[in-house]
């Protein structure tokens, strides 16, 4: 039987991993524009699954299984959001807390601290869509929701904390139209980080066909 896999073959491993990285970033940086561009409320709340969701689904498409993937990533994205809305009172205290221990400066930690829990929601829609994706390769049960949403709160504490870093270290000289740059580099980081995952997820699969 001819099963279709994430990542073609071995020779499309590196290219794989640059254009998820790319799309990661591209969606990131598209949000950051908007969001310091008059439409931050609807970039930050609303779009930004939308938007990072649909950049991942260009790379993933060519391999069939993922045409939800834009869907379960912006009704995701929202309900962590609205989720996260209604615990600020608890993440921001963590962060003043760890603000308190740690030092650095609040930002950096209220960003630690949420982007996490509000990339969960995406996370969890993503890995619905992972799993059947590989219970179809192998025709197995393969544990990929909770795998994948584990490794994709890391990637969001990074994204949370390297745009914080960078926006520090960079927002304040850049123009308006540039300071995406800054969200799109955080977004590349989480694209690392998850790319290498689904990676390494494809060799298994591999091995067990």
């Amino acid at each position: 039987m001819n099963r279709q896999s994430t990542i073609a073959s071995p020779v499309s491993i590196p290219r794989f991993l640059v254009f998820w990285v790319g799309a990661n970033f591209l969606g990131g940086f598209v949000v950051g524009l908007l969001e310091n561009n008059g439409l931050q409320f609807m970039a930050t709340l609303v779009l930004t699954g939308a938007i990072v969701g649909t950049a991942q689904w260009l790379v993933l498409k060519s391999q069939g299984g993922f045409r939800w993937w834009p869907v379960a990533s912006a009704l995701g994205w929202i309900v962590s959001t609205l989720g996260v809305i209604a615990l600020s009172g608890v993440y921001q205290s963590v962060a003043v807390l760890l603000w308190q221990t740690f030092g650095l400066w609040e930002v950096f930690w209220l960003n630690l601290v949420r982007e996490p829990l509000v990339v969960m929601g995406m996370a969890l829609a993503q890995g619905w869509i992972l799993q059947q994706h590989g219970r179809f390769q192998t025709g197995q049960v393969v544990p990929t929701p909770w795998s994948w949403l584990l490794v994709s709160l890391l990637g969001g504490a990074l994204q949370g904390a390297g745009s914080a870093a960078l926006c520090a270290l960079l927002c304040q000289s850049l123009p308006s139209l540039l300071v995406g740059l800054v969200n799109g580099l955080g977004w590349a980081a989480y694209g690392l980080t998850t790319g290498i995952w689904l990676i390494r997820q494809q060799a298994g699969i591999e091995e067990s066909l």
